[in-house]
């Protein structure tokens, strides 16, 4: 009944498709591990070696993307963007760190909901840093990740997003307030200066 020729094709092509899937998938697991490195990285103020990581992570979404390309069909594949969308959140944190602006992350998508899931996770990356500069007592750095922030979840609710990106929101909003109390415990716990 069925013809041999096609079914022989067919397992070629299935075979070859599941390769390639698990090939992109293992590397999306180093491109999501190496991200995740470079952030850390940059929490300790680790420059050198969070821009080692990005170069690794940003090397490997090169390689991935031949794979792409060669098998349009795992575009989506959820771990390939996952790993798209931490390498976003961790290139995005270093240009604020170095620039305190955002833009353009390179070897990413062209896809609006990797780069605003990258987005809204800085957000909470923004905290971490925050937590770690007022215990320095760095009022200045705190106010400056607290106006992103506050930009950055302005900018999501223009949108109505569903779904993911919808609870990415929602934490993005829950970060905002968790700097608003870093902003007052820092404002209360200042000593006060006299007005003599």
């Amino acid at each position: 009944m069925l013809n041999k020729t096609q079914i022989k094709q067919i397992i070629k092509r299935m075979r070859g498709l599941d390769r390639t899937r698990r090939s992109l998938q293992a590397l999306s697991s180093e491109i999501l591990a190496a991200s995740k490195r470079a952030i850390f990285a940059y929490h300790r103020d680790d420059q050198k070696a969070a821009q080692q990581e990005l170069a690794i992570a940003q090397q490997k979404l090169k390689m991935g993307w031949r794979f792409v390309k060669q098998e349009p069909r795992i575009t989506y594949d959820g771990s390939w963007r996952a790993a798209q969308e931490e390498f976003a959140e961790a290139h995005l944190l270093s240009q604020f760190i170095k620039t305190g602006k955002v833009g353009h992350v390179p070897e990413v998508a062209d896809d609006p909901e990797i780069l605003l899931g990258g987005l809204s996770d800085l957000t909470g990356e923004l905290v971490r840093r925050s937590v770690r500069v007022a215990g320095q007592r760095d009022r200045a750095a705190v106010e400056k990740m607290f106006y992103a922030v506050d930009e950055v979840v302005g900018f999501l609710l223009q949108m109505d997003l569903t779904g993911h990106l919808r609870t990415k929101v929602d934490q993005a909003k829950q970060n905002l307030r968790k700097l608003e109390e870093i902003r007052y415990d820092l404002a209360i716990r200042s000593p006060s200066r006299s007005h003599d």
